[in-house]
């Protein structure tokens, strides 16, 4: 199967065996096995996220049982995540209805930390994915005093603003979008045309979960 058609796990599986647990992300102080540690908390876990933010003797088992699970050698926890999540996994459902919209943010996080990255040829299908993630992520994640209109090759989102200055367009690649909506400006290739009061209330406001 040629890499444009796997499922968006299996490609981001195969690119943690390929860097390793040392790779880079564009995270700050996260590398690959720490975004590899939150993937599987997430799916399979989530009482670990909050036990380690309790305070006592919660948190200490908390920290005891994630040293154990990362005491596991790398590809055993990268082919848990190939498993992915039970059928009773919250995050897993969410996941499915969004369009794997948190799989593709995370895979970017790890492939554009790398020096050469280029931009991936998605499927038409990973495509649609990315753009179905767009529409519901953008609403929940951005909060600029702007009218935000998102333009991609597939289709175009307009989303208002309560107060707004002034209007924006922003175009690109649905994947593209769907980093720039989750504040990853630095790697997001898109282009931004508006007004400057509404460019200032880009500045000013913020995105991402």
């Amino acid at each position: 199967m040629s890499a444009e058609h796997l499922t968006e796990r299996e490609s981001l599986t195969r690119t943690f065996l390929d860097l390793g647990p040392q790779a880079p992300t564009i995270l700050p102080g996260w590398d690959a096995e720490d975004l590899l540690e939150h993937l599987l908390l997430r799916e399979g876990a989530p009482h670990l996220i909050a036990g380690r933010k309790l305070p006592g003797p919660w948190r200490a088992a908390a920290g005891r049982e994630l040293e154990r699970r990362r005491a596991a050698p790398w590809q055993e926890r990268v082919e848990r995540f190939r498993t992915g999540p039970g059928r009773w996994s919250l995050a897993g459902r969410v996941d499915a209805l969004s369009g794997q919209g948190e799989l593709l943010i995370h895979h970017e996080d790890l492939r554009r930390a790398q020096d050469g990255w280029q931009p991936r040829r998605l499927s038409a299908e990973r495509t649609a994915d990315a753009w179905r993630s767009v529409g519901l992520m953008a609403p929940l994640a951005m909060r600029v005093r702007a009218d935000v209109t998102l333009v991609s090759p597939v289709g175009g989102r307009r989303l208002r603003s309560r107060g707004a200055v002034g209007a924006l367009r922003v175009h690109g690649e649905p994947l593209e979008l769907l980093l720039w909506v989750s504040g990853r400006d630095d790697v997001a290739r898109v282009r931004i045309h508006g007004d400057e009061a509404a460019l200032r209330a880009l500045g000013e406001g913020r995105r991402g979960l």
